[in-house]
């Protein structure tokens, strides 16, 4: 299916691209055309009414009409500046409305700006010695005039422009073949540094549910929100297991366990009643069924990710996941539930994506989503792939072949971009696991403004975390991608100014990067685990064959960091470090050929018995690494 996707998107990949048109999708066009019309028919009322009445009123109500706070230079009030005051006190509280529309998906803000502004600059004539200024009269409808004037110029130059990069991006893609996954071998292990770094999501992740000591509480709508932190140092340490540790269960399990039941506690969703009420004109503050991805989408992802990391499937079982509202009202859901409820958004969708937040589409949210979807149900996957890519072509794809970061749904317009080169890197990122093709291509797009004399240009200067000025989160992100497409002299590069710009320090055998947010520190961990295709391989392959074999069950934490767990047919192997302190420690081992004789390598101690159960401790003292090897034949 993949190819007949990549030869409809992007033709024979001879110089030409299939889009008829590589600046907008049809479908974005058509919401464009409407959103200007609109606009221009209220503009033709306000001229009708300038051309054919003298009321001063009906002419502040018709500039009104034209733009927010323009009615109110209707008016001369003999010297003072009252009228120009209001005038520009309403145009900023129109472009607030517009930032808290983007920000919050509060769509109510802007047209209740909007609509009050004709009558508010009428009212003003009811003051004493309010006069007309018609020498102003007509400056505002022909501003309007090179409004629309300027964006259709706009259109046609930018077209022109885009199908010259789409040439030269489709001749790049069809030279550059897509990177091999590493052939089948045994996982390296993590460095201490590694286990350091994993040591400060872990202990965030391990202190009792309802704590949240350490993360950061600086807003809920936006980036830095609480549930994106736990998300992303859920998919990090689904990351390290995959690759790392297998054959491990422990603290990993306990770990991703609190952090699913975070994601349940009020004060993580508690957002969505307000944004669902301005939002979508809705009072019910169940945070799954619409128009919220970035919360019930995110964390489909983030549970699939942990069950087909640990190979098995607590939140398959009905009501597994229960959001309980202060009122009362209880929301049970499990996996399955979401993913449909997710998958029926894609298929309903007019423009081929769900909402990331009210009416606000953005690629790497529907890229997230569908790995998450992906990776819980083939099925539902293999039903919505086609529109998903023809969508994410044909209207969030630029001519050059880079992603258009986020669109109103409403509108079809998208704002500038913000987020410079990771908010290209990451769609990418979680697409390799869905519609590789298309991953690959993009990051091709972005690699030229990765190069070593531009990539910190292209990195944003804000770490989206915590909105500190820092390009940490930008340099972990886009090496994230770096990493899964196998770019490793880009992926050098990026971590290579993270530790030079942001050094870490060591803390009681924690790693930090002071002022660096705890985000950004997950996606890090994210990096420094995986390996090319590593997170393809997390999305599409399930260890459930890892829980066959010997493998380790139980490592006291933080005395114990396991770096390298893996099982090849009956054995085992181990690598250790001790964490807070050395000395001896207890390991429990499972799936043991029962009553049975196991072989040691590495430690003192060479043999052991394991009971009925195929269970067994292990005793020893930490000193160091420790390579263990455990031999059941």
């Amino acid at each position: 299916m993949q190819s007949s996707l990549n030869n409809k998107l992007y033709g024979n990949l001879n110089g030409e691209t299939a889009r008829a048109d590589p600046l907008f999708g049809s479908l974005s066009r058509r919401r464009q055309a409407m959103t200007v019309g609109l606009y221009g028919f209220a503009v033709l009322v306000a001229i009708l009414l300038l051309a054919v009445s003298s009321s001063p009123t009906l002419h502040a109500v018709a500039l009104g009409l034209i733009a927010p706070g323009a009615g109110f230079l209707n008016w001369s009030m003999h010297g003072s500046p009252l009228p120009e005051i209001l005038a520009a006190a309403w145009a900023a509280a129109f472009v607030m409305a517009l930032v808290k529309w983007f920000a919050t998906g509060n769509v109510v803000a802007p047209a209740l700006v909007w609509i009050t502004s004709p009558f508010a600059a009428a009212s003003l004539g009811w003051l004493e010695h309010a006069t007309a200024a018609p020498g102003t009269l007509w400056l505002v409808p022909a501003g309007a005039g090179l409004l629309i004037a300027s964006w259709l110029a706009y259109v046609a130059f930018a077209g022109l422009l885009a199908r010259s990069r789409a040439k030269k991006t489709a001749a790049v893609c069809a030279t550059t073949p897509v990177p091999d996954a590493p052939s089948a071998s045994e996982p390296n292990e993590l460095t201490q540094e590694d286990l350091q770094l994993m040591r400060l999501v872990l202990d965030r992740a391990l202190q009792p549910v309802d704590r949240f000591e350490g993360f950061e509480w600086v807003d809920q709508y936006q980036t830095s929100a609480v549930r994106y932190q736990i998300n992303f140092m859920s998919y990090a340490l689904s990351m390290a297991q995959r690759v790392h540790m297998p054959a491990f269960r422990g603290y990993l399990h306990a770990a991703q366990t609190n952090l699913a039941d975070k994601q349940q506690d009020h004060r993580v969703w508690r957002y969505w009643r307000s944004e669902n009420l301005w939002g979508n004109l809705s009072r019910s503050p169940d945070p799954i069924p619409r128009d919220n991805i970035m919360f019930s989408g995110f964390v489909a992802t983030q549970l699939a990710l942990f069950q087909n990391a640990a190979g098995q499937r607590p939140f398959d079982a009905a009501e597994s996941l229960v959001f309980a509202h202060p009122s009362g009202q209880r929301f049970a859901y499990d996996l399955p539930a979401i993913i449909e409820i997710l998958a029926r958004g894609f298929e309903q969708s007019s423009l081929g994506l769900t909402a990331c937040e009210p009416h606000w589409l953005y690629p790497l949210c529907n890229a997230i989503t569908a790995s998450g979807i992906r990776a819980a149900s083939p099925a539902h996957w293999e039903r919505m792939a086609e529109q998903l890519s023809e969508t994410l072509e044909g209207e969030f794809t630029a001519g050059e072949g880079r992603f258009v970061p986020f669109r109103s749904g409403l509108t079809g317009f998208a704002p500038p971009p913000l987020g410079g080169a990771v908010m290209e890197a990451f769609p990418a990122y979680f697409l390799s696991a869905t519609l590789p093709d298309l991953a690959w291509r993009h990051w091709l797009a972005l690699r030229p403004s990765l190069a070593q004399d531009r990539f910190r240009c292209a990195c944003w200067p804000v770490d989206v975390g915590n909105y500190r000025f820092t390009r940490a989160s930008s340099y972990a992100g886009t090496a994230c991608a770096a990493v899964e497409f196998g770019d490793d002299a880009i992926t050098r590069r990026l971590l290579e100014a993270l530790d030079a710009e942001c050094p870490a320090i060591l803390r009681d055998g924690v790693r930090h990067r002071p002022g660096v947010s705890l985000w950004s520190h997950a996606v890090e961990l994210m990096a420094r685990c995986g390996t090319t295709h590593s997170f393809r391989d997390l999305v599409t392959r399930s260890t459930t064959a890892d829980r066959t074999g010997p493998h380790l069950d139980h490592a006291p934490y933080p005395d114990v960091l396991v770096a390298k767990a893996v099982r090849e047919r009956a054995t085992l192997r181990l690598v250790l470090y001790p964490g807070a302190c050395t000395g001896p420690v207890t390991l429990k081992l499972a799936g043991l050929p029962r009553g049975r004789t196991f072989f040691l390598r590495g430690i003192s101690q060479e043999e052991g018995r394991a009971n009925d159960h195929g269970n067994a401790d292990l005793s020893l003292v930490l000193e160091g690494r420790t390579e263990i090897v455990v031999r059941t034949w």
